[in-house]
């Protein structure tokens, strides 16, 4: 269902007003996707689409890709970029609904070797969004995200994960200790933290288990010391030049890739 809307005031086009201002809250029951690679991933997606907003910019190369039944909001260019509060160079949006929070228990239950990816406030949602798109590209079976991390949901996560955060698992924890502790006691899962200190193994020098559960930490702090004191290893990135740290992003991507030199068949 095609429609032209020519007003700011229309009530249907609220889930995509001011947008830059919004992008802070994860309390709504719906999420929205920009830019034509994410968008078309949405559609493609178990959500549920609620709807699409598209400028007349965007529609001569993207309207073959729009579902029928669902409606579709055509503006002029210059009325999107005052609805959204940002250049609309995207050209389309979509709105859908949240869905519940998957079971990880559910999730790990049949698993044999398996990897999880654990963010332990992680506050940026580019980082987030980058830790998801490399949990997928290695296979991992979920990613846990602390309480205090960024919204997996918000448009920038969405839209650096390139929408893999649609297809992976993503489970939102409210206290982390507690989902490690069943994963390391109930489902024999390895914790394996990234840490910085004197004690830790040095990370090319160490084989993982086949199950395992890798937690990256905080941009400022680190992994909490609470967090690092239940994990079975604690693991360093060995580095030179004076150089004490890299990005937590980009450390996620060298563990990922290391458990899967020692496992190299991730899932299809």
């Amino acid at each position: 269902m095609i429609e032209r809307l020519s007003s700011l005031d229309d009530p249907r086009l609220n889930s995509y007003r001011s947008l830059k201002k919004q992008n802070a809250i994860r309390d709504a029951d719906t999420f929205v996707a920009e830019g034509a690679t994410v968008v078309e991933r949405l559609l493609r997606s178990p959500f549920q689409i609620c709807s699409v907003l598209i400028s007349d910019r965007k529609w001569e190369s993207f309207h073959e890709k729009l579902p029928t039944g669902i409606p579709i909001y055509r503006m002029a260019n210059d009325l999107a970029q005052q609805l959204v509060g940002f250049p609309f160079h995207c050209g389309v949006m979509a709105c859908a609904k949240r869905r519940a929070t998957p079971d990880l228990r559910e999730i790990v239950r049949s698993r044999g070797d398996s990897l999880i990816i654990a963010g332990d406030r992680i506050v940026d949602p580019e980082n987030v969004g980058a830790i998801i798109r490399i949990a997928s590209a290695f296979g991992a079976d979920a990613v846990l995200l602390g309480a205090g991390s960024a919204d997996p949901f918000s448009r920038r996560v969405l839209r650096v994960s390139m929408g893999n955060v649609l297809f992976l698992p993503i489970v939102e924890s409210d206290d982390l200790e507690i989902h490690l502790n069943q994963l390391k006691h109930a489902d024999c899962y390895h914790i394996a933290a990234a840490v910085l200190d004197r004690d830790c193994i040095n990370l090319a020098k160490f084989r993982f288990p086949g199950r395992t559960v890798i937690v990256v930490g905080n941009e400022f702090d680190g992994v909490s010391p609470a967090v690092a004191r239940m994990a079975d290893t604690r693991l360093a990135i060995p580095m030179s030049n004076g150089t004490d740290s890299l990005n937590v992003a980009i450390a996620t991507g060298i563990f990922a890739w290391q458990f899967r030199s020692d496992f190299p068949e991730p899932k299809t």
